[in-house]
């Protein structure tokens, strides 16, 4: 029996993981999807660009995707539906987005080159306007601001980033911190809000 039917048969029925896991396979998908983002309009994307399965934008989101960037399965990229005009994610040269992240687009989110994005990121750009008792809740207006993202970046997994957050070259943002204020160049930080714990020298 041909060896890829087995494994298909396998993936089935015995529940085997993935067959996009086949280097060969996963290589041909990732070059045919490469080739399909290509042709949307609003999407620039460099060589070597890989994006996996279940990669999903809404409209009003442009994608501007450089060289060897990589964008992991189920990685979401969203909008508030009340904003209006074009959004743009960047992602630079050789930047990696992990599974799971949810990306708000309300606004830009600029990520700069060869930096991480831990599993399990959120990165908002748009927050409710919500001091108001005589505006109910379900009506208060909605703010964006732009977050960008430095190059040489490591956010670990689980990270909540707040709009207008800019973090800059080098940081390093521990596991589960919520970023609610600016990050200075090749500070580490973390916690709940996120405070600095050291520097990168």
């Amino acid at each position: 029996m041909n060896p890829l039917m087995v494994r298909l048969f396998a993936r089935l029925v015995l529940q085997l993981p993935d067959i996009e896991l086949l280097p060969a396979y996963q290589k041909r998908v990732i070059a045919l999807r490469h080739f399909a983002l290509s042709l949307q309009p609003g999407v620039q994307i460099g060589e070597d660009v890989a994006v996996h399965p279940r990669f999903y934008y809404p409209r009003g989101v442009e994608l501007d995707f450089a060289d060897g960037a990589e964008i992991k399965r189920d990685v979401r990229v969203g909008r508030d539906g009340e904003v209006s005009g074009a959004s743009t994610l960047a992602v630079g040269v050789g930047s990696q987005i992990l599974s799971d992240c949810h990306l708000d687009c309300s606004a830009d989110i600029t990520i700069g080159a060869g930096t991480h994005i831990g599993r399990a990121c959120s990165i908002y750009t748009h927050t409710h306007q919500t001091d108001s008792r005589a505006v109910p809740i379900l009506d208060s207006l909605v703010k964006t601001a732009p977050v960008t993202i430095g190059a040489d970046v490591m956010i670990y997994s689980d990270v909540v980033v707040l709009p207008g957050i800019t973090i800059g070259d080098g940081a390093v943002i521990a596991v589960r911190s919520v970023v609610t204020r600016d990050v200075e160049p090749y500070t580490i930080v973390a916690g709940v809000p996120a405070e600095k714990v050291g520097e990168r020298t």
